[in-house]
Protein backbone atom coordinates (compact mmCIF):
# COMPACT_ATOMS: atom_id res chain seq x y z
CA UNK A 1 0.00 0.00 0.00
CA UNK A 2 1.69 3.48 -1.07
CA UNK A 3 2.69 5.44 1.40
CA UNK A 4 1.97 9.29 2.59
CA UNK A 5 4.67 11.57 3.93
CA UNK A 6 3.65 14.39 5.87
CA UNK A 7 5.94 17.52 6.83
CA UNK A 8 4.82 19.34 9.88
CA UNK A 9 6.41 21.43 12.72
CA UNK A 10 7.55 19.36 15.46
CA UNK A 11 5.36 20.75 17.68
CA UNK A 12 2.60 19.17 20.22
CA UNK A 13 -0.53 18.31 19.14
CA UNK A 14 0.89 17.50 15.37
CA UNK A 15 0.62 14.16 15.39
CA UNK A 16 -3.19 14.45 16.72
CA UNK A 17 -4.04 17.01 14.46
CA UNK A 18 -3.38 14.70 11.41
CA UNK A 19 -5.47 11.61 13.28
CA UNK A 20 -8.32 13.57 13.78
CA UNK A 21 -8.02 14.76 10.36
CA UNK A 22 -8.42 11.41 8.59
CA UNK A 23 -10.89 9.98 11.73
CA UNK A 24 -13.42 13.21 10.85
CA UNK A 25 -13.16 11.25 7.57
CA UNK A 26 -13.84 7.95 8.64
CA UNK A 27 -10.27 6.58 7.54
CA UNK A 28 -7.93 4.65 9.62
CA UNK A 29 -4.18 4.68 9.69
CA UNK A 30 -2.77 1.08 9.22
CA UNK A 31 0.89 2.20 10.02
CA UNK A 32 2.33 5.79 10.90
CA UNK A 33 5.68 6.75 11.99
CA UNK A 34 7.90 10.27 12.46
CA UNK A 35 10.98 11.30 11.84
CA UNK A 36 11.87 14.60 13.42
CA UNK A 37 15.08 16.61 12.07
CA UNK A 38 15.13 19.81 14.19
CA UNK A 39 11.54 22.07 14.45
CA UNK A 40 10.26 20.05 11.39
CA UNK A 41 9.60 16.39 11.19
CA UNK A 42 8.02 13.94 8.40
CA UNK A 43 5.43 11.66 9.84
CA UNK A 44 4.91 8.77 7.16
CA UNK A 45 1.77 7.02 7.51
CA UNK A 46 -0.29 4.63 5.52
CA UNK A 47 -4.18 4.07 5.55
CA UNK A 48 -7.05 2.16 4.28
CA UNK A 49 -8.04 4.61 1.73
CA UNK A 50 -4.61 6.14 0.39
CA UNK A 51 -6.59 8.84 -2.07
CA UNK A 52 -9.18 9.92 0.69
CA UNK A 53 -6.14 10.43 3.43
CA UNK A 54 -4.07 12.61 0.84
CA UNK A 55 -7.09 14.62 -0.16
CA UNK A 56 -8.00 15.02 3.59
CA UNK A 57 -4.71 16.00 4.68
CA UNK A 58 -3.88 18.32 1.46
CA UNK A 59 -7.02 20.29 1.77
CA UNK A 60 -6.54 20.59 5.86
CA UNK A 61 -3.05 22.62 4.97
CA UNK A 62 -0.73 19.70 5.26
CA UNK A 63 2.30 19.21 2.92
CA UNK A 64 2.07 16.13 1.37
CA UNK A 65 4.22 13.67 -0.59
CA UNK A 66 3.42 10.15 -2.26
CA UNK A 67 5.17 7.34 -1.68
CA UNK A 68 7.02 7.56 -4.80
CA UNK A 69 8.70 10.46 -3.97
CA UNK A 70 12.27 9.92 -2.85
CA UNK A 71 12.82 12.15 0.01
CA UNK A 72 16.22 13.90 0.19
CA UNK A 73 17.96 16.08 2.78
CA UNK A 74 20.31 17.80 1.28
CA UNK A 75 23.21 20.77 2.99
CA UNK A 76 21.41 24.11 1.81
CA UNK A 77 24.28 25.54 -0.21
CA UNK A 78 24.98 25.97 -3.49
CA UNK A 79 25.80 22.89 -5.92
CA UNK A 80 24.10 20.13 -3.83
CA UNK A 81 21.30 19.65 -5.63
CA UNK A 82 23.22 20.04 -8.96
CA UNK A 83 25.55 17.01 -6.97
CA UNK A 84 22.33 14.75 -6.77
CA UNK A 85 20.64 15.60 -10.20
CA UNK A 86 24.25 14.87 -11.86
CA UNK A 87 24.39 11.42 -9.74
CA UNK A 88 20.74 10.22 -11.32
CA UNK A 89 21.66 11.68 -14.78
CA UNK A 90 25.15 9.46 -14.70
CA UNK A 91 22.88 6.62 -13.63
CA UNK A 92 20.28 7.01 -16.62
CA UNK A 93 17.82 8.21 -14.00
CA UNK A 94 15.23 10.74 -15.09
CA UNK A 95 13.98 12.91 -12.43
CA UNK A 96 10.12 13.24 -13.37
CA UNK A 97 9.24 16.13 -10.72
CA UNK A 98 11.00 17.66 -8.25
CA UNK A 99 9.72 19.55 -5.06
CA UNK A 100 11.71 21.92 -2.33
CA UNK A 101 9.50 20.76 0.45
CA UNK A 102 11.26 22.43 3.42
CA UNK A 103 14.53 24.76 3.78
CA UNK A 104 15.89 25.10 7.82
CA UNK A 105 18.86 25.22 10.01
CA UNK A 106 21.26 24.61 7.19
CA UNK A 107 19.43 21.59 5.25
CA UNK A 108 16.89 21.40 2.32
CA UNK A 109 14.61 18.44 1.98
CA UNK A 110 13.83 17.47 -1.38
CA UNK A 111 10.70 15.23 -2.85
CA UNK A 112 12.30 13.60 -5.96
CA UNK A 113 10.00 11.40 -8.32
CA UNK A 114 12.04 9.24 -10.63
CA UNK A 115 11.53 6.79 -13.49
CA UNK A 116 13.47 4.07 -11.14
CA UNK A 117 12.89 4.97 -7.38
CA UNK A 118 14.69 1.93 -5.91
CA UNK A 119 17.98 2.44 -8.35
CA UNK A 120 17.47 6.38 -7.47
CA UNK A 121 17.70 5.43 -3.55
CA UNK A 122 20.08 3.17 -3.61
CA UNK A 123 22.60 6.17 -5.38
CA UNK A 124 21.69 8.28 -2.33
CA UNK A 125 24.00 8.52 1.20
CA UNK A 126 21.71 6.53 3.74
CA UNK A 127 22.06 9.44 5.98
CA UNK A 128 20.09 12.31 3.71
CA UNK A 129 17.59 9.72 3.19
CA UNK A 130 14.49 11.07 5.09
Amino acid sequence: MPRIIVMAQNEVGVIADISRVLADSNINIETISTDPFGDRGAISLTTDDYDGALLALTSAGFKTVSDESLLVRLHDEPGALAKVAERLKQAGINIQSLQIVDRREGYTTVAIVTDDRARAESLMDRDDIV
